[in-house]
């Protein structure tokens, strides 16, 4: 009796995987690695939000260099880069170049500035935001903006400079 049913059941005693749990443990790790992709990938206000940290740390050390030294520094912007500037000995404005820290930066493609105000006053496109050398700066503001989301830098008359908190742009709501 044993040998005829080990005619009619051949594979009963072989152990491994049947073809249905391999594919459900395929599945599985399938989602648990899309899950982590979608994790690990920025979303845009992430990268706006680095950007506009980038930003504010820099314009809040450019006021620093320029009360420690004594040297007027500045900084402009054209839509999707900055540029920082410092007073001569001739007393004109020089593009910093050279410095690892204060030199050109490009934004992420997408990325624009898209208004820049001091005093509440709008700065034109290349136009100067001067950082003071003396205790005070005048508080301005920096709007930028990338895919669906924009965000403010803000420098405040103490020097300090803030990445206010981002949103929806009218185009997302």
């Amino acid at each position: 009796m044993s040998n005829s049913l080990a005619h009619r059941f051949p594979f009963r005693n072989q152990t491994g995987f049947t073809l249905i749990e391999l594919l459900v443990v395929l599945v599985v790790m399938g989602i648990a690695l899309s899950i982590v992709v979608v994790q690990l990938m920025p979303d845009d206000r992430a990268i706006l939000r680095e950007e506009a940290t980038r930003l504010a740390l820099l314009l809040e050390n450019a006021g620093l260099e320029a009360r420690s030294s004594g040297r007027s520094m500045a900084w402009s912007s054209e839509k999707t880069r900055y540029v920082f500037w410092k007073k001569n000995n001739y007393n004109d404005w020089s593009r910093i170049e050279d410095d690892s820290i204060f030199r050109s930066r490009p934004l992420p493609e997408g990325m624009q500035i898209n208004a820049a105000t001091v005093d509440e006053r709008p700065l034109k496109q290349g136009e100067k935001l001067a950082l003071s050398t003396s205790a005070f700066a005048p508080p301005f503001r920096i709007h930028m903006s990338y895919a669906t989301a924009s965000t403010n830098v803000i420098g405040k008359s103490t020097g300090e400079v803030m990445v206010q908190a981002d949103h929806l742009t009218d185009n997302a709501k």
